[in-house]
């Protein structure tokens, strides 16, 4: 394999090519299609967007360096009296592993120190130093490997120091592009429907923006989701917030009465949690907000879908999270933006140690994403995906209940 010269000090600038990231990233938020971008989870697409367009700054991997079998070249040098001939010189490399981005090693900092790196070559993962001098001068090479060696780190260093800030900000930038354009995209379809006549589609596959050319190898696939956007019913966020809100006023309630609780079953209490929502939400046309469905459903629906579901479950063990997962909630929340919540019932044993079982259990589920950071440990959230579409999420509030019975009077 062939080797190039660092070429540490090129014509690029580092400050160059770090905006050019950021002008990809903009482009690749504009040349998104308008379909794929509306379908997509905003965050599986601001997280693709993050890793393509960071910048890896390499870092030399100086405890398992090994060297290459000593060698020799021919040197000219020069007697006392000016006269040319030939000399055998002794040659040696080291290889120092590194991981990160080799083209940072050809980008300008913007400060340096010019000097010569006619000794170092390097190639994707390795960095090739090499000595060459009188055999035997062993003292000689391994000075002049360290201090190569230390000048390449500081050379990274001051790389590092102006890669992440990029790194840091492209979240935030990422976030507000994709928002801006969505936003965009969705004022334009209103206004397409607004005007009142037929819309005539494309011919042909749905447009897709073409995969940006890319130098480095990306672990995480573009996103990707096949055909039109179409509008869907959802339970908007502040809604969600007032919904669970509302549950944990009726849970304080309940954990502050435990001699009337003790009584109530698992049905009883879910009856209780419907009449104080229904209390607190106005009613649809068509019918009450929140519904029974079933032994242990709270849901909302609209346009013939649930936009908003809880599930209620006594604990007994770590097998009834799964089970109150498997065969409800997740069988019900499959459109995207769905809101739904797990209701725990607490009856005996060690509440935090349970609710800690349980949260581990929820995030460990191969449907689950990530957990978000909880809020306290009153409630925990999640993001789920449906077992067969990655383009959409759910999210999913985990609230314990402590209804324990009361301790009898001695």
């Amino acid at each position: 394999m062939s080797f190039a010269r660092v070429g540490l000090f090129g014509q690029q600038e580092l400050r160059e090519a770090l905006l050019g990231e950021m002008a990809g990233l903009r482009n690749a938020v504009l040349g998104w299609g308008a379909d794929e971008l509306l379908r997509m989870p905003v965050n599986d697409v601001i997280d693709y967007l993050v890793e393509q367009y960071s910048v890896v700054c390499p870092q030399l991997d100086r405890d398992n360096i090994h060297q290459l079998p000593v060698s020799e070249s021919t040197v000219t040098v020069h007697d006392i009296a000016g006269r040319a001939f030939p000399r055998q010189a002794t040659v040696m490399t080291i290889v120092v592993p590194f991981q990160g981005e080799a083209r940072v090693f050809r980008l300008r900092p913007s400060t340096y120190t010019l000097r010569s790196w006619d000794n170092v070559q390097v190639k994707e993962g390795e960095v090739h130093v090499r000595w060459s001098g009188e055999s035997g001068a062993g003292d000689a090479a391994r000075r002049h490997f360290d201090s190569e060696l230390d000048d390449i780190d500081k050379h990274l260093a001051t790389a590092r120091a102006q890669i992440t800030p990029h790194n840091e900000q492209l979240r935030s930038v990422a976030d507000r592009l994709v928002q801006e354009r969505r936003a965009k995209l969705l004022s334009d379809r209103n206004m397409e429907s607004s005007l009142g006549f037929p819309v005539r589609r494309r011919e042909g596959p749905t447009l897709h923006a073409a995969p940006v050319s890319r130098r480095k190898i990306v672990s995480r696939p573009r996103p990707e989701a096949a055909g039109p956007y179409t509008p869907e019913p959802t339970l908007a966020m502040d809604d969600f917030e007032d919904v669970l809100r509302a549950i944990r006023h009726i849970r304080d309630g309940l954990e502050r009465n435990p001699t009337t609780v003790a009584k109530l079953g698992e049905e009883d209490i879910r009856n209780q949690i419907l009449i104080g929502l229904n209390a607190t939400f106005e009613g649809q046309a068509a019918g009450e907000v929140f519904n029974g469905n079933g032994k242990t459903d709270i849901l909302v629906r609209a346009d013939g879908r649930n936009i908003f579901i809880a599930e209620c479950k006594i604990w007994s063990g770590p097998k009834a999270v799964t089970e109150a997962l498997d065969e409800q909630l997740l069988r019900y929340l499959v459109w995207r933006d769905t809101k739904g919540a797990f209701l725990l019932f607490i009856r005996e044993g060690n509440p935090s140690e349970i609710i800690r079982k349980a949260a581990q259990r929820i995030s460990k589920h191969p449907q689950c994403k990530r957990a978000l950071s909880p809020q306290d440990n009153e409630r925990h959230d999640f993001v789920f995906e449906p077992a067969n579409d990655a383009s959409r999420e759910i999210r999913l509030a985990f609230i314990p209940f402590v209804l324990s019975a009361p301790t009898p009077r001695r």
